[in-house]
């Protein structure tokens, strides 16, 4: 048998099961499960794969690979099963318990730093899931303090684990020197362990993707969504807007003079959040459109 083979034997599974990009998907979980780039892949397709791993490792091969494409033919997402995915160039780890990060995000990620270049800035990312938006701007920002926040714990340990992983934190023990800290938090109930633990009383930069998804909505997105990214990070309440309302109310206590809020929003939603925001006494700024034209970041003071 050849790595072709089985290549092959994915894809037409996936195609059976009406998985858009099929060959890619293919493609990817067996790169993925040898570890191997493409290159190496059309290197050694053609070999025979029982003379060079021998019988038994061939079969467990097949045995896995089959294992992931179900999952996949399922509609299981394919983060999920690789266990990573990238964003704004960084490798995240994924699982189901954190919303896979969207390229639609970047653009927040993208508006902060285009925004923000003074590095002695203190940022709290709310509802952070696997921490993308609040290690892309440490990262890229060198910000001096990144704080994320997120209602799961199974979402703050991601986050953390990604931190670990991405940042140089890892080499801190104190925690007061670190750039990067997770918090479980309900919105903005908890903050009281930031005063005890970092002295941290406000913040420069809020951002949040938030749930926006309206209840009603949910299960009219794709298979993929609706039944296997966590329901509570896509979740907005009946009309969609019950977080940025909470972040509204609670967003004043904790942003700095002169500080500005980054909501990540719906495409339709630009006009009653804006609404939401001006009736709390903020100063909308600015409403950001992502590469597809639709809105998608709007900016408060």
């Amino acid at each position: 048998m050849k790595l072709r083979d089985i290549l092959e034997e994915g894809r037409i599974t996936l195609q059976k099961n009406k998985i858009d990009n099929a060959d890619f998907d293919a493609t990817e979980i067996l790169l993925s499960l040898l570890d191997m780039d493409m290159a190496s892949y059309l290197n050694e397709c053609e070999n025979d794969l029982e003379d060079r791993y021998g019988v038994s490792s061939i079969r467990d091969l097949i045995s896995d690979y089959d294992e992931m494409i179900e999952a996949r033919a399922k509609h299981f997402p394919l983060q999920y099963i690789l266990g990573e995915t990238y964003f704004y160039g960084l490798r995240f780890k994924v699982n189901d318990n954190v919303l896979i990060p969207r390229q639609d995000t970047e653009t927040l990620v993208e508006k902060v730093l285009f925004d923000n270049t003074d590095k002695n800035k203190f940022v709290l990312d709310l509802c952070t899931g696997s921490g993308c938006i609040a290690i892309a701007l440490s990262n890229l920002g060198d910000y001096k303090l990144v704080v994320g926040t997120d209602i799961s714990d199974e979402a703050i340990s991601v986050a953390a684990r990604n931190a670990e992983e991405l940042t140089d934190d890892s080499e801190y023990v104190d925690e007061m020197q670190k750039k990067i800290y997770f918090l479980k938090s309900d919105i903005f109930d908890g903050f009281e362990k930031l005063g005890t633990e970092l002295g941290i009383n406000g913040f420069d930069i809020i951002t949040a993707n938030p749930p926006y998804i309206r209840s009603d909505d949910i299960m009219n997105l794709e298979d993929e969504v609706k039944r296997f990214e966590p329901r509570i990070a896509l979740d907005g309440d009946k009309d969609g807007l019950k977080y940025y309302r909470r972040i509204a109310e609670g967003a004043r206590k904790y942003l700095n003079p002169g500080g500005k809020i980054y909501l990540e929003i719906g495409y339709d939603q630009a006009d009653d959040v804006k609404k939401i925001f001006e009736n709390g006494g903020y100063t909308h700024i600015e409403t950001v459109k992502d590469l597809g034209g639709n809105d998608r970041v709007i900016v408060f003071i």
